[in-house]
């Protein structure tokens, strides 16, 4: 009879899938576990990251609208401003001389400024020709020191009485004229030494306010000093330091940008992320924080913000980056735990089907044989002897059973025990003689031509190439055991075996029963003598 090939291949994939299942969960579960936590880690890195950049502006935009208000008051206080701006001597005193009333005198520097102030020839002009050739290239060497566009000066009388560039900007601001006329009406204790005009647009990417300052004299007010400054310069240091991939904004409460709403290394005004709205909300209410990635703009993005006052307006600051650029490492995470779990279920399933066949197989083929055993075909191979493990000590029991079952069928079939002749011994003596040298030839692995050789007892023939032992062949069979047995032979394999046999050996024992019954029989065989 066959084993059962389908049964056989059932059990090894019931083992398999068993084993992939117990492997496998607290794979998924530990590699999940670690991917979840280095995720949030990932997480609040790049949030982090986009926090320390946001703040890294706040300190620049800070920093650089402090210096303004520090240049504006100490141009303000310096003898640069005084000494040009008194109110009976210097540009007021001869911008009052160009003409009988202001409106004479401010036609009359129209004219000068446009047939060049350095080539008049006119009386009541010189006194202003000579100061504007004294103190105009110390202007202009001060606006070259600084990140301003401009210098203007006015009067009591609110006239434009000089201006380092004259221009439409300065002549016809609304602004401008209104500050000056809100300086001049308040009172000398409630003057602030500087006020600032909101920013309005200039140009597609920039922005421009007037710095207006006192020019103070033993404690009058002589003149008024506006110096003109736009976020160009602000919006150059910005670009340099902002990353390519990230969006920068500076945002009033009437979505108005102060600075370039532009993304580095580019002068297009199509943006390719832009700033949500809930972002610039909570900034312009006073919080800070960040916005996780979400459909807010035209991409998802990670945005940051906080509000920055200018000239006690809020403002907000708001950073973005791209979601795909912001979670990078996050992303490769993912692909390398996802990669990571894919090779540990095809390393699990090769594994499990190893396991099947070096366990379940070896089991199942072991299983078979007791069930042949048991079905009485006692010469049913037994296989897996030679394993070291308790496959190995289970296949070595069974090959005894099989031995003891044999002896057993064979002596229920000799004679009946009362007919005590010489035959019945030497019929039970044949019997202990082939369930010795089975014993011993499976304690030497099975190697017929080994046993001989080494032990020098049996005799090893050459036939056709291959080493055949036909005398020692002859007691491994009840049928092939000479009448007349050289039981000696068989007793020194045995001490031969024994030699060569541990005493923990599975086959120890078994082998000195063996001896023990050839020495009974043979004393049984010689006292009937």
């Amino acid at each position: 009879m066959q084993m059962d090939t389908g049964y056989s291949k059932r059990l090894q994939r019931r083992f398999m899938w068993w084993f992939f299942s117990l492997s496998i969960i607290p794979v998924v579960l530990l590699t999940g576990y670690f991917t979840w936590s280095q995720s949030q880690l990932l997480i609040n890195h790049a949030h982090q990251q986009l926090k320390n950049e946001r703040d890294r502006y706040y300190v620049t935009i800070t920093s650089y609208f402090d210096d303004q208000v520090r240049a504006v008051s100490d141009l303000a206080a310096s003898d640069l401003a005084i000494s040009s701006g008194g109110r009976f001597y210097g540009f007021p005193n001869a911008f009052q001389q160009l003409g009988d009333d202001n409106i004479q005198a401010q036609r009359q520097l129209t004219q000068l400024r446009q047939q060049a102030l350095h080539q008049t020839t006119d009386a009541n002009s010189k006194k202003y020709q000579r100061l504007y050739r004294r103190f105009n290239h110390q202007y202009q060497s001060w606006l070259a020191r600084h990140t301003f566009r401009n210098v203007a000066m006015f009067d009591l009388s609110e006239n434009l009485v000089y201006a380092a560039k004259f221009d439409a900007l300065t002549d016809n601001s609304p602004a401008l004229k209104n500050a000056v006329s809100h300086l001049l009406a308040l009172p000398d204790s409630q003057r602030p030494p500087w006020i600032r005009t909101p920013f309005s647009a200039r140009g597609s990417q920039t922005m421009q306010a007037w710095y207006l300052a006192p020019v103070i004299k033993s404690g009058q007010i002589q003149s008024i000093l506006a110096i003109s400054t736009t976020t160009s310069s602000l919006s150059a240091t910005l670009r340099q330091r902002q990353r390519p991939d990230t969006g920068l904004w500076l945002v009033n409460r009437s979505h108005q940008s102060l600075l370039s709403s532009w993304v580095p290394h580019t002068n297009q005004a199509t943006l390719s992320v832009s700033p949500p709205k809930d972002a610039i909300h909570h900034a312009l209410n006073g919080k800070k924080g960040v916005l996780s990635p979400g459909q807010h703009a035209l991409i998802p993005q990670l945005t940051a913000y906080r509000a920055v006052n200018i000239a006690k307006t809020p403002w907000a600051l708001i950073t973005c980056q791209p979601q795909k650029t912001a979670y990078q490492p996050l992303y490769r995470l993912y692909t390398t735990s996802v990669t990571l779990v894919i090779a540990l279920f095809i390393l699990c399933l090769l594994v499990g089907h190893w396991l099947s066949q070096r366990l379940a197989l070896p089991i199942l083929q072991l299983t078979w044989c007791a069930e042949q055993f048991a079905a009485g075909e006692l010469d049913y191979p037994v296989t897996h002897r030679q394993r070291q493990d308790e496959i190995g000590r289970l296949a070595t029991a069974l090959s005894h059973l099989q031995q003891r079952l044999k002896a057993t069928c064979f002596s229920t079939s000799s004679p009946s025990p009362s007919e005590h002749t010489p035959v019945m011994h030497s019929d039970s003596l044949h019997h202990s003689l082939v369930i010795a040298m089975n014993l011993a030839l499976d304690a030497w692995d099975g190697d017929k031509v080994g046993l001989a050789e080494q032990s020098g007892l049996w005799r090893v023939y050459s036939d056709k190439g291959s080493l055949q032992t036909r005398t020692l062949d002859k007691y491994l069979h009840l049928e092939t055991v000479p009448k007349t047995p050289r039981w000696r032979n068989v007793v020194r394999s045995l001490d031969f075996v024994i030699q060569h046999t541990e005493k923990l050996s599975p086959y120890y024992q078994p082998l000195k029963q063996a001896q023990q019954e050839i020495q009974y029989w043979i004393t049984q065989d010689k006292g009937q003598r």
